[in-house]
């Protein structure tokens, strides 16, 4: 079995034995591999291994017996990594300056706190499989339940699987994962796709752009909502006008291609407010001029639409509700544990003035 770089290689090994004994694939009383075995099926000297196994034995997951060998412990004997007398929740998600990410923490920390929780945040910055360690690692640290915010979240489903088969309690903020029945909180994304692209169409628009990152329910859904709208109009869709990006990839050359299209757009649905940004600059390249020439609806999470000096139409995500609403289901998960799963999608409703789309008119 291959260590990941960039680990301790007993660190690993010590994760994954405690992972299978959380998850029940070790039981009280299993039998655990040897240092020797260990040491074979990764590849590696006795010594990690045996700090591996001296590490669990300190920490109540293995009975270490001379001439026996190691045993699953009885699950009362494990000592927490984190030990306090408060109740704890942790929340892990993207980078704290982006707004939207602001009220979100913030309707989750005081919906906790009004509950006598307190709230670690992290924030996540990962590759696939560092991501999976990391909640790994944060779900064995002894806290007592779990929001995630997840970059990867299709990457994600077997680690959550695993936490379900184990009975502990977490809930996905703002996004899901397509077939695993869990609790979410998430935007009506579909209906706000089909809302922004509609008053498009209203607005006089046949040919319309849409531009989103790849392999994101967010983006997935409000894509189902761009075609939903184009259906009911009766405009056909056109694959060319659709621009798809990895994470952190620039749209520079997909909006160069898309302009250059022979149905060229005379709108577009930008699924954040980043990608609106950066789609404004480059018509501005171009030589477009935005309203006149080029419309834009957005997503606008970050309050970036006040501070232009153009016309958009925008719509709002409700982010502190959903941080509210999302500690709400995680601490009624805690609460009972064999409850239904509970699926939540709100509206996407600008704080400001509770109006749901907003246009800033010309002059």
């Amino acid at each position: 079995m291959r260590v990941p770089p960039n680990i301790p290689i007993y660190s690993f090994i010590k994760r994954e034995l405690k992972n299978r004994i959380e998850n029940g694939e070790l039981i009280e009383g299993d039998r655990v591999p040897s240092e020797l075995e260990l040491a074979r099926i990764y590849n590696v000297s006795r010594n990690p291994t045996r700090q591996a196994l001296r590490d669990l034995e300190l920490e109540g997951y293995i009975v270490r017996t001379p001439g026996r060998g190691s045993f699953v412990a009885p699950p009362e004997n494990r000592q927490r990594l984190f030990q306090s007398e408060c109740r704890m929740l942790a929340l892990a998600c993207p980078e704290l300056e982006v707004h939207y990410t602001r009220t979100v923490i913030q309707g989750f920390i005081r919906h906790a706190a009004e509950h006598s929780f307190h709230t670690m945040v992290y924030f996540l910055s990962f590759q696939n499989e560092a991501e999976t360690n990391f909640l790994s690692d944060l779900r064995n640290s002894g806290v007592g339940g779990l929001a995630i915010w997840l970059q990867h979240p299709d990457a994600m489903a077997p680690l959550l699987e695993r936490f379900q088969k184990a009975h502990f309690p977490f809930v996905l903020v703002d996004r899901y994962v397509r077939g695993l029945e869990t609790d979410f909180v998430v935007t009506d994304n579909e209906r706000l796709g089909l809302q922004l692209t509609s008053q498009l169409i209203e607005r006089g628009h046949r040919s319309i752009g849409f531009l989103g990152r790849r392999n994101v329910t967010t983006v997935e859904d409000r894509f189902q909502g761009y075609l939903r709208a184009l259906q009911e109009a009766g405009i056909p869709y056109i694959e060319d006008l659709r621009g798809t990006l990895e994470f952190g990839e620039h749209p520079g050359q997909i909006i160069h291609e898309i302009m250059a299209h022979r149905s060229r757009p005379t709108a577009f649905f930008c699924c954040n407010d980043v990608l609106a940004g950066d789609l404004l600059d480059v018509l501005t390249e171009l030589g477009y001029t935005v309203p006149s020439e080029v419309e834009v609806a957005m997503v606008d999470d970050n309050e970036f639409s006040a501070a232009l000096d153009v016309p958009v139409i925008a719509a709002s995500q409700q982010g502190y509700e959903m941080g509210r609403a999302s500690a709400e289901l995680l601490l009624a998960r805690i609460a009972a544990p064999a409850r239904p799963v509970q699926q939540r999608h709100l509206d996407a409703t600008p704080i400001l003035n509770g109006i749901l789309l907003r246009q800033r008119e010309v002059g």
